[in-house]
């Protein structure tokens, strides 16, 4: 599974889903805004978003990443 965090311009969102990888020791790329663009990822940059062997989860809840991340 590969996991990308793309942390958003929201500094509040973006710390629970850090919490969130770090707590569970998710192994995840981080990826930098200029990074973004040259991946063919639409994301706007104001949320933070999670993206999952391809499939991108704009801010997800913490219930939300447990599925997405098979995490219990």
């Amino acid at each position: 599974m590969t996991v990308r965090f793309l942390p958003g311009s929201r500094k509040q969102k973006t710390s629970l889903i850090a919490g969130f990888l770090k707590r569970f020791k998710i192994a995840h790329e981080l990826v930098r805004p200029e990074q973004i663009n040259t991946r063919n990822t639409v994301h706007l940059g104001t949320d933070p978003a999670v993206e999952v062997d391809g499939k991108l989860f704009v801010d997800p809840n913490e219930d939300a990443l447990k599925k997405i991340l098979h995490v219990e």
